[in-house]
């Protein structure tokens, strides 16, 4: 084994501490524009009422649901022309956006609001293949690792699983055609966030302005964010119309577009309210202003990105500070910081005895 080596093995260990984000992280509240240019068009360079986004964090890939363009945009990430490439074209008005990893490369799973449907899109491919039934008003849309499809009627009311395997549909949250703020109903869903294994989903349920946990064969949903009533709010304990959610699968901590409060909301675990993270600063175009947001989406990099979907834009925020919440986590992060130096000590002690 080779210096080099070496070397690669400490960055491996340095980018498995560095890639966590803290629950107690901040993110700069003044954002740049990734992708858009701030006004409304068909052109490479803009979007037009973007409903969701996805990134593809190996990849460094950012997916764009450009709503009123019926299309797919991707952009490179590390392409400073942020020049949009379509992936999905002749789709009427797409939704929400998922890219799963296939043999042939990124699959991208997109929501057809009025065309009751989701479709999925091989790489490369010049047309999209439906998956599972009718998705009446589909919204959210999500896959597991056993390349289940989750989706959102809205209309409905509620949660379905499609399963590749046996073509069956399942109802996972929710109650078919019946709608309510109780436990066990939502009211028109929207995003939704599913985690590898299919255990947990959460789903933005809109109408009721709250985030409700859903794990496998449950009959009722939790609360995790927003008031379980479903009052909405302004608030640090109540959120209003939220759009999407995204869930940290190693924190479970919540992160929600708060729509209609024009913010981006954190909950942490069992938490009784929210912070704000970027956002609420009333409706507007500046900066440090959204309008309108209704998805969101984190690099490898722990940086926060943002559909401003009014402004027509995609929002990046940039991780400023990743320390731990309390002396006790702290002592954690150092306690696992010094096993790494110390394993990565052993190895290079190991290969010099080698040599001699």
């Amino acid at each position: 084994m080779t210096m080099m080596h070496i070397l690669l093995i400490l960055c491996f260990c340095l980018s498995v501490v560095s890639s966590t984000v803290s629950p107690c992280a901040k993110w700069n509240t003044t954002g740049v524009t990734i992708a858009g240019t701030g006004e409304a068009g068909n052109s490479s360079f803009q979007i037009d009422s973007a409903k969701g986004i996805f990134i593809h964090k190996e990849r460094n890939e950012l997916y764009v649901a450009d709503f009123s363009n019926d299309r797919v945009q991707k952009f490179l990430l590390a392409d400073p022309s942020r020049i949009g490439i379509t992936v999905a074209s002749g789709i009427k008005n797409p939704m929400k956006v998922y890219v799963d990893d296939d043999i042939s490369g990124p699959t991208v799973y997109v929501s057809l609001r009025f065309l009751n449907r989701v479709e999925k899109w091989m790489n490369g491919a010049t047309q999209g293949v439906q998956v599972g039934g009718e998705c009446q008003l589909c919204s959210g849309v999500s896959v597991d690792k056993e390349k289940n499809v989750y989706m959102s009627e809205s209309n409905r009311h509620r949660v379905v699983q499609w399963s590749p395997r046996t073509n069956m549909t399942t109802v996972v949250a929710g109650k078919t055609d019946t709608n309510g703020s109780t436990s066990d109903l939502l009211n028109h869903p929207q995003g939704i966030y599913v985690n590898r294994d299919g255990s947990i989903i959460y789903v933005a349920d809109m109408w009721n302005s709250r985030i409700q946990n859903w794990t496998t064969a449950s009959r009722e949903g939790t609360t995790v964010a927003g008031s379980n009533q479903g009052t909405e709010g302004h608030d640090p304990e109540t959120l209003d119309y939220p759009n999407d959610v995204i869930v940290d699968d190693e924190t479970n901590v919540v992160y929600v577009i708060d729509t209609s409060n024009n913010r981006v909301q954190r909950w942490k675990p069992f938490a009784s309210e929210g912070d704000t993270i970027v956002g609420d600063r009333g409706a507007g175009n500046a900066t440090n202003q959204l309008n309108k947001p209704v998805d969101l989406a984190f690099d490898m990099k722990g940086n926060l990105y943002v559909m401003d979907m009014e402004n027509n834009r995609v929002e990046m925020f940039e991780l400023i500070d990743n320390r731990p919440c309390s002396l006790e986590s702290a002592a954690s992060s150092s306690i696992l910081g010094s096993m790494i130096t110390t394993i990565i000590i052993s190895i290079i002690s190991f290969i010099s005895m080698i040599h001699i």
